[in-house]
């Protein structure tokens, strides 16, 4: 007993490092996995609006289709302009105007009086994020990080295990 009262007490400066060790090899993992999630969920986002708008246009071309539907069906004058358009017919007593600049009247499609302009483009996608990002998002980039993690966390663990005489 007084073997051990009188010994020296050596205090334990390598398990200092095995929390942060370990905390390193745990952050480094977790970023190998969830970077690579959050940018396809950054992806997914970006489709998303882009279908979103796309959609929104589809759904106002067809009102104004709908519209101009309905014009012509209640409208009679209109039936008779667009018959005449189409069938690059004038009227008697009526002339066709001129104007400086444009072309001869090839393309009388109705289609022109219902267009809606496309929406404009998102700016392209990019992923966020800086190098480490970046290294992250490779697949063999991200296997040697992920064994870096681990190696950094297997020292953490033999380090902390120190023997005490």
């Amino acid at each position: 007993m007084e073997l051990l009262e009188n010994s020296p007490v050596y205090e334990d400066r390598a398990s200092a490092w095995t929390i942060p060790l370990l905390c390193a090899g745990i952050a480094i993992i977790a970023c190998c996995l969830l970077i690579p999630a959050a940018d396809d969920n950054h992806r997914l986002v970006y489709e998303r609006e882009t279908l979103r708008l796309d959609a929104e246009q589809i759904h106002k071309q067809v009102a104004m289709n709908d519209e101009f539907l309905h014009r012509v069906a209640d409208d009679p004058v209109l039936l008779q302009r667009l018959a005449q358009r189409q069938m690059k017919l004038v009227r008697e007593g009526t002339s066709v105007l001129e104007l400086n600049g444009q072309s001869d009247h090839t393309d009388l499609s109705p289609y022109l009086l219902v267009s809606v302009p496309a929406p404009a483009d998102l700016p392209p996608y990019r992923p966020m994020g800086g190098i480490f990002a970046t290294l992250c998002r490779y697949p063999r980039t991200r296997l040697f990080l992920m064994g870096g993690g681990l190696l950094l966390m297997a020292t953490g663990l033999v380090m902390g295990n120190a023997v005490r005489i």
